[in-house]
């Protein structure tokens, strides 16, 4: 049983009789209504519709381009923050290293003097102990005999 089975006879009858497309004189009438309805909808409806889709399209557009720029601007000013970083840290560093030499120098210097201050006092000590044993061992060198017949006396018990 196919679906032509299915459907009534008189389905079947008249459904074989009428044709797809029937072109009489409604279709001019029709057509006549299309036109009239595209003639007066197109000026009131579709161009305005149209017209604001373009500006929106302009305007979203726009901000597009308008955003592009300001990425760009934005890079520009990234790019140029980066360098005057760069540069300041640069010259940040020279500096630093320059006041480090300055105090490397300054220390070189400090320590120079204490060394000649230093070497200086221990010559002057040294000086100053040589003529006090030259003083004592002539002070000594005097009483010698006299020492020595002391000592000589307290362990011995005599003179010598």
């Amino acid at each position: 049983m196919g679906p032509r089975d299915a459907m009534p006879s008189f389905l079947l009858v008249a459904s074989e009789n009428i044709p797809v497309v029937d072109f009489d004189g409604t279709f001019f009438l029709q057509a006549g209504i299309f036109l009239l309805l595209m003639a007066v909808l197109n000026p009131l409806l579709f161009q305005p519709w149209l017209a604001a889709r373009e500006r929106r399209a302009q305007r979203i557009g726009g901000a597009q381009r308008e955003a592009g720029e300001l990425r760009e601007a934005a890079a520009e000013r990234q790019a140029d923050y980066d360098d005057r970083l760069a540069a300041a840290r640069d010259a940040a560093l020279d500096l630093r290293a320059e006041k480090r030499r300055e105090a490397d120098a300054e220390e070189a210097k400090i320590v120079g003097e204490a060394r000649k201050q230093s070497a200086a006092s221990l010559d002057e000590a040294k000086v100053r102990i040589a003529a006090e044993v030259d003083a004592a061992r002539a002070e000594l060198s005097g009483r010698v005999d006299a020492l020595a017949n002391d000592i000589t006396q307290q362990v011995l018990g005599r003179t010598a």
